[in-house]
């Protein structure tokens, strides 16, 4: 799949999404940490009081793992009827009991009023039985009550629902209950009040239910549910208890002290009322900021139990451990969230009871509210613009890149010719420089073209001097007689021929070079020797010219390479400077020691060099020069020299220099 620059782009772009998503994991961590540290802080405080709350009422605690009956306090007495509607504030915490089959179902609930203790037993049974004159048998229920000087026992067997009064076993009739029972469609109700003191502590109870009447003397009831045996321990909310924990409950929180099933002993508020004045209310929470609450930092929340310091019996997963526990929870039915933390109430090393905290977290939910959406804000923003910055350079340099392929589509023809030239441009940047060496490659490019054309006539005419030469010396061999004519003419065919060896020397001299250097073998050999000796050749072979040479210190110049292979670079380089130096002028030549390197310079006055052909004179087939000679120039001898020089790991670079030019290697000694 082929993707443009400007897509490709966009997906480097995509990637900046670890952006926002980077910060929105750290505004995770960072709002658990802060939820944690809330935490930990109100886990302090619960413990705290539940240790001060086992210190002061030791003897307020049931004994752990007795069944309790919550008595729930009303500020009215309560009609007896037979109905439950002055129960309907309790209807939620009824405590619900089943025999082993299901068929029998209980639920249960106490008030007090005063000193009198009001009870309400709601029983669903296949059917109702009632107890005949002279017969036991008859849906019935036993109580047996008890304090710490009393224990009494009752049966209450009606022979038709409406009023009935009960005496205990005990002297005086303790306990005497009074009541109305009930019949409901699914069973009976059974609404009971005990007038007398004293008010018992343990309260034990069995329902017994008969499916048909039966004689006396007959097996008992078909199911029972309680037990005479078990008996519940009375609980309800204690006022000093009350009292000192409204004094140990931090601000802005509800307390509670439970037992380990929930139910109340103790509550308080101490939340602060809100201001008068709307303006100085904070924003509450609204759903939008508890729903990106749960779905960007904390998942979803579990919905809580709607708590106030009337309530009778806590729920949640923080109660019943026996460890400090926590948990976060949103509101039923109106927007926010609520922390709730326990801490075990311990007396003589037994958990007898829970202090329960809830604070309102909507301050902390408005807050990683605000930090998550900013955040998220400030990263969509920026990546964004990014995404923009990215697209607009995409689409500059996808322009850059179309243009530059047009120039060069534009610059070669069809016959491979260069037809224009690509406008070097002027920016600094990679595509810049593509451009300005795409532009120098076509110039070059057009100069070899142009060399190439010209190639064949220069060819031609080098070639038709030697053949002329060689083909009018033997036409005249073949009528000459004079031996000195045919001595002349010999010599001019035997220079004719070594003329046309030339020729053919130069160019097959550049195919064979490359491979000739790469089987050299390299030693390693004293340059400034090798000079001196050269230039002695030198004297001779060129009397005409005058060569100096200047020396480091009369010490060994020494370099790793070939000999052989330099002297014919010192070959090329006196042959350029003696053919651009007229007769009788000075060559001169230096051998210099930079740090690491060994700098040789060649001197020659002359014509200077064209303005742009330092670089191109060591290119093969590119020469600058001007005039003809009787010599073969095919543009060699400068490439060969290079090609020399890289072998050498060496740099070879012309210039022109007063009234001259000066060629330099550089060489690492």
């Amino acid at each position: 799949m082929r993707l443009a620059l400007r897509q490709q782009l966009m997906i480097v772009a995509l990637v900046a999404l670890a952006i926002p998503l980077a910060g929105w994991q750290f505004a995770r961590q960072v709002e658990q940490s802060l939820r944690d540290h809330h935490a930990l802080g109100l886990k302090d405080n619960a413990a705290a009081i539940a240790q001060r709350l086992a210190e002061e009422f030791p003897d307020a605690w049931p004994a752990p793992g007795h069944p309790v009956l919550y008595v729930h306090q009303t500020a009215t007495p309560i009609w007896l009827d037979g109905f439950a509607d002055d129960w309907t504030a309790w209807a939620e915490p009824f405590q619900q009991l089943q025999s082993n089959d299901g068929q029998l179902q209980l639920a249960l609930t106490a008030a007090r009023y005063q000193s009198e203790l009001y009870l309400l037993f709601q029983v669903n049974s296949p059917q109702q039985i009632f107890r005949q004159p002279g017969q036991t048998a008859g849906d019935q229920i036993a109580l047996r009550a008890a304090n710490e000087n009393r224990k009494g026992e009752l049966v209450i067997a009606p022979l038709a629902p409406g009023w009935l009064e009960a005496r205990g076993d005990q002297p005086g009739g303790w306990p005497r209950v009074q009541g109305v029972w009930q019949s409901r469609s699914q069973g009976w109700t059974l609404e009971l009040q005990l007038p007398d003191r004293p008010v018992p502590q343990t309260l034990a109870f069995e329902v017994r239910d008969f499916d048909q009447i039966a004689p006396s003397g007959q097996p008992g009831p078909d199911r029972t549910l309680g037990s005479l045996d078990q008996a519940w321990t009375l609980v309800s909310r204690q006022a000093a208890m009350t009292e000192r924990l409204a004094e140990l409950a931090p601000s802005d929180s509800l307390a509670w002290a439970s037992l380990p099933s929930g139910w109340v002993l103790a509550s308080s508020d101490r939340r602060a009322p809100p201001p008068s004045e709307a303006r100085d209310r904070p924003a509450p929470a609204s759903w939008l900021d508890t729903l990106l609450f749960e779905r960007l930092l904390s998942g979803r929340l579990p919905t809580g139990q709607p708590r106030d310091a009337s309530l009778a019996r806590l729920e949640g997963a923080e109660i019943g451990h026996d460890h400090a526990a926590s948990q976060w929870t949103s509101r039923s039915g109106d927007p926010g969230i609520m922390l709730s933390v326990s801490a075990p109430v311990r007396v003589q090393g037994q958990t007898v009871g829970a202090v329960v905290l809830t604070r309102d977290a909507d301050a902390l939910l408005l807050a990683s509210n605000r930090a998550v959406l900013r955040l998220l804000g400030t990263s969509l923003g920026a990546l964004m613009l990014m995404a923009l910055v990215l697209l607009g350079f995409a689409a500059l340099l996808s322009e850059r890149i179309r243009r530059l392929r047009n120039q060069a589509e534009a610059a070669v023809g069809s016959d491979g010719r260069v037809q224009a030239m690509i406008r070097p441009p002027r920016a600094s940047d990679e595509l810049g420089d593509l451009g300005r060496s795409m532009a120098s490659l076509l110039g070059r490019l057009r100069e070899h073209q142009d060399y190439l054309r010209t190639l064949a006539d220069k060819l031609a005419h080098e070639l038709r001097t030697p053949l002329a030469m060689i083909r009018s010396s033997l036409d005249n061999l073949e009528h000459a007689n004079d031996p000195a004519d045919i001595q002349r003419y010999c010599q001019r065919a035997n220079e004719g021929s070594v003329r046309l060896n030339r020729i053919f020397q130069a160019m097959s001299q550049a195919a064979r070079i490359e491979d000739s250097i790469r089987s050299e073998t390299v030693e390693t050999f004293d340059l400034s020797k090798l000079l001196t000796n050269y230039l002695d050749a030198c004297r001779e072979t060129y009397p005409d010219r005058t060569f100096s040479l200047v020396l480091p210190a009369p010490q060994a110049c020494p370099v790793e390479g070939s000999p052989e292979l330099l002297a014919q670079l010192l070959d090329k380089l006196i042959d350029n400077a003696v053919d651009f130096s007229p007769a009788g002028s000075r060559i001169d030549l230096e051998l210099k020691r930079q740090r690491d390197a060994l700098a040789l310079t060649v001197f020659n006055p002359g014509p200077p060099l064209p303005e742009g052909s330092t670089e191109r004179l060591f290119e093969s087939m590119v020469s600058a020069r001007q005039e003809k000679s009787d010599q073969v120039h095919l543009g060699l001898g400068l490439a060969i020299a290079r090609l020399i020089a890289d072998f050498h790991g060496g740099q070879l670079t012309a210039a022109n220099w007063h009234n001259g030019v000066r060629f330099s290697l550089r060489l690492p000694a």
